[in-house]
């Protein structure tokens, strides 16, 4: 058995009015998770959360916040982290759009007024780590590239990469691909052709910017990277579903963690892991 303390991990029951968001919602996924927890008893995958001063910003499961908020719960089960340590990394996705060609990006920027310029991917990558209110789209077989500018204001670039978004979360299928990955390991391994975007390099003051503002990114940019993420507490619905008693209900958690940990039924890995979503 492993000899946690209460300090190791930090499961708080949190009102859903007390979390500020960042980023929007995947109008497919949202739909899925909503209808397996419209159907199901239990969360079993707490949302992530991060502690900035007095607000709790969501970190991740914004699909999850939705689909709760949905049904009438007034509560969410959340690991809280300290969004101020050195820590937590704040990384981010980016998108391989497959079908998508350079000419279909070009064709939007025209008739948006985004400007651009074509460009090397090496140049690309390197404008973007300067200057984090640019984007780059990449052709991952002809090696086409161009480089687009966004507003230097940070409400106006949110804004911008929604109305960029909508070209292709509609339309084509995409799949996020870690920001750190090689494009010579996306051309190698992708089975099929498209364009990879590579999004701006925010920082964590931009996430508590934009989270304390009207704006929200689109799903799927902003990567958080978690030490001891917590999964499968598997925690009831209807407990969730009005707000009375928060402290009872916070020690009676503290109490079904204990027995689960003295049960030996925590593990804890530090494998990198592969999941099948749904």
């Amino acid at each position: 058995m492993i000899n946690y303390t209460d300090n190791y991990f930090d499961l708080e029951i949190l009102r859903l009015t007390d979390i500020k968001l960042h980023e929007a919602t995947e109008n497919i996924r949202l739909r899925n998770i909503y209808n397996r927890i419209s159907k199901s008893k239990y969360l079993i995958n707490p949302v992530i959360t991060g502690r900035h001063n007095k607000d709790i910003i969501l970190l991740d499961g914004a699909n999850r916040y939705g689909s709760l908020q949905t049904i009438g719960c007034r509560l969410i089960l959340a690991q809280v982290l300290d969004y101020k340590s050195n820590e937590l990394k704040l990384d981010k996705w980016n998108h391989l759009v497959y079908d998508l060609k350079i000419e279909n990006i070009i064709d939007f920027c025209d008739k948006s007024g985004f400007r651009f310029e074509k460009t090397s991917y090496s140049k690309g990558i390197k404008t973007i780590k300067e200057k984090f209110h640019y984007l780059l789209a990449s052709d991952i077989v002809n090696d086409e590239n161009i480089l687009i500018k966004l507003s230097s204001d940070l409400d106006e670039m949110v804004d911008q990469l929604h109305k960029f978004t909508l070209l292709y979360f509609k339309d084509y299928d995409f799949d996020r691909s870690e920001g750190d990955i090689k494009l010579s390991d996306i051309k190698k391994y992708t089975r099929r052709k498209g364009v990879l975007i590579v999004f701006p390099d925010l920082k964590k003051s931009h996430i508590v910017k934009i989270a304390d503002s009207k704006f929200h990114l689109p799903a799927g940019i902003s990567r958080h990277r978690i030490t001891n993420r917590v999964l499968h507490v598997k925690y009831e619905i209807s407990k969730l579903m009005h707000d009375r008693n928060i402290e009872q209900k916070q020690k009676d958690l503290k109490i079904l963690l204990n027995d689960k940990i003295d049960k030996n039924k925590v593990r804890q890995y530090q494998e990198s892991v592969i999941v099948f979503d749904e």
